[in-house]
């Protein structure tokens, strides 16, 4: 099955691939693995959902559970002005994402829907604060000879650093074919 996905498990859109791994009694489970790519001027965005997920019933209305990690890259990113430069930066993350909703499959040839919530929960985030403020504060001084703690509570409270959320909520809608 082919789907296109918009939020959910990739943050922002991705293409995926599912595939049937059993099915017994009411109950089926496929894994998932989808790509979304958008190249930006000075950043990118980068989407890779894996998953799994397991349908209820035999009819077109399924119940459907899952569980799966992501990779995105660029789903928030932060334009910086520091010294004489400008930059943009954006975050790197891998998120664990759950996921439940509603499917309309008739788990035969034809079109697929779904729309679920799925949170996209930060595992690990890419984005070393301490070596943005060595590489984008060589010979800044905004005020004397700041410490690296100094700098650290200067951009959070400024909000600079590039954050791994999800700006675009927690919900997914899923539009396919079953081949």
């Amino acid at each position: 099955m082919t789907t296109i996905e918009l939020g959910g498990n990739s943050g922002t859109y991705s293409l995926n691939g599912e595939f049937e791994i059993f099915e017994k009694n009411n109950y089926s489970l496929n894994t998932r693995l989808g790509f979304g790519y958008v190249p930006l001027e000075d950043t990118q965005y980068l989407a890779i959902p894996f998953g799994f997920n397991v349908l209820t019933g035999k009819g077109k209305h399924h119940l459907e559970g899952g569980l799966g990690l992501s990779y995105i890259q660029g789903l928030t990113f932060k334009f910086i002005p520091i010294g004489n430069s400008e930059k943009n930066y954006s975050d790197e993350a891998i998120y664990f994402v759950p996921s439940i909703g509603y499917r309309f499959d008739k788990l035969t040839k034809g079109f697929v829907f779904k729309i679920y919530y799925s949170p996209l929960i930060m595992m690990y985030d890419f984005f070393d604060e301490n070596q943005f403020i060595d590489n984008e504060t060589k010979g800044v001084t905004p005020f004397g000879q700041p410490s690296k703690k100094d700098w650290v509570n200067y951009f959070n409270s400024n909000d600079f650093f590039p954050k791994a959320t999800s700006k675009y909520g927690n919900f997914g809608i899923t539009i396919g074919y079953r081949f």
